[in-house]
């Protein structure tokens, strides 16, 4: 018989040894250190002078679709569990787009491509008053650090090409599926031409992107995990009540008020879409216009802003 003791011993080896093996970057050189985090850093801050017709801050609501798509790139075919993503395209992106239409202001979707080919009609509806734009997330909300070699660029691709032909434009934006970049994510999307990207998280202002000690040109506007309500609301989420989560954005887009920067909320439409975090959106928007120098406005329209305020310096 094993002596118990030997055994827990044995054990709390195998877990130290598995726990080092976990923690590859207490054995990295400074150069190492330095060199992973030189791929996507803060470049110039790109906050303007000034915001068009003299406006204090620049609003973009901005919302990834996020359908089925996430779901069946795993795999998932239970009618069940596809019909709460459905309901997405369904009711939730009607109340919205009805909600943007009656304070006439615009909107950011960001769309996978399977999204866009499987509702045509979310599609349209978005499309209809000619003030929204539709930027990349992807193919089939694909977690790019787990694509092989030349599979992100594939799917990239992919969903450029449909978007491109499907909306008549081509998307001038690109947010990562899952806000997750690999090694090469942000090389693909300067080669395919994107004027900004909104994935990354290391401000909240706009700035442009530095990649390896160069400036890339790439306007990112930045996202963060407090300015959306997946873990919040939802299957896992921790926050039952909106007005609190609501309470949270207030807080954030007063601050970038003061500030004179952006403010930059984004939504699943599978989850806000329904009434009582609807009730409290649309609240929200009617706080914020009421307020003197907001300016509503698209990503691309912010970031084109920025960009060409940043050459006249």
């Amino acid at each position: 018989m094993n002596c118990p003791t030997a055994v827990a011993l044995v054990s709390l080896a195998a877990a130290a040894q598995a726990q080092q093996s976990n923690q590859p970057g207490t054995k990295w050189s400074d150069d190492q250190l330095r060199q992973a985090v030189e791929l996507a850093r803060v470049g110039r801050k790109l906050t303007p002078k000034s915001w068009p017709n003299g406006a204090r801050v620049a609003v973009c609501l901005s919302f990834d679709t996020d359908t089925e798509a996430p779901l069946l790139r795993d795999g998932t075919t239970s009618p069940t569990t596809l019909s709460a993503s459905d309901f997405g395209a369904e009711s939730g992106i009607h109340r919205i787009v009805d909600m943007l239409d009656r304070y006439q202001v615009p909107a950011t979707f960001f769309m996978t491509g399977v999204d866009a080919m499987l509702h045509p009609d979310m599609l349209a509806a978005i499309m209809k008053s000619g003030r929204n734009e539709v930027g990349v997330h992807g193919w089939i909300h694909e977690f790019p650090p787990r694509l092989a070699e030349g599979e992100e660029e594939r799917l990239l691709d992919r969903a450029i090409d449909y978007l491109t032909k499907a909306t008549g434009k081509r998307p001038a934006g690109y947010r990562a599926p899952s806000w997750a970049f690999s090694n090469v994510t942000l090389d693909l999307i300067r080669k395919k031409g994107f004027l900004y990207d909104s994935s990354l998280q290391a401000l909240d202002e706009p700035y442009e992107i530095r990649s390896r000690g160069e400036n890339t040109g790439l306007v990112e506007l930045a996202i963060d995990w407090t300015l959306t309500e997946t873990p919040y609301l939802g299957q896992n989420g921790h926050m039952p009540s909106p007005e609190l989560l609501y309470q949270l954005y207030r807080g954030e887009f007063d601050g970038a008020y003061r500030e004179g920067t952006t403010f930059i909320l984004t939504l699943h439409p599978y989850l806000s879409g329904h009434r009582a975090p609807m009730e409290h959106l649309e609240a929200f928007v009617k706080y914020m216009k009421s307020k003197p120098g907001v300016w509503f406005a698209t990503c691309a329209q912010v970031a084109e802003y920025v960009k060409n305020a940043a050459g006249k310096k």
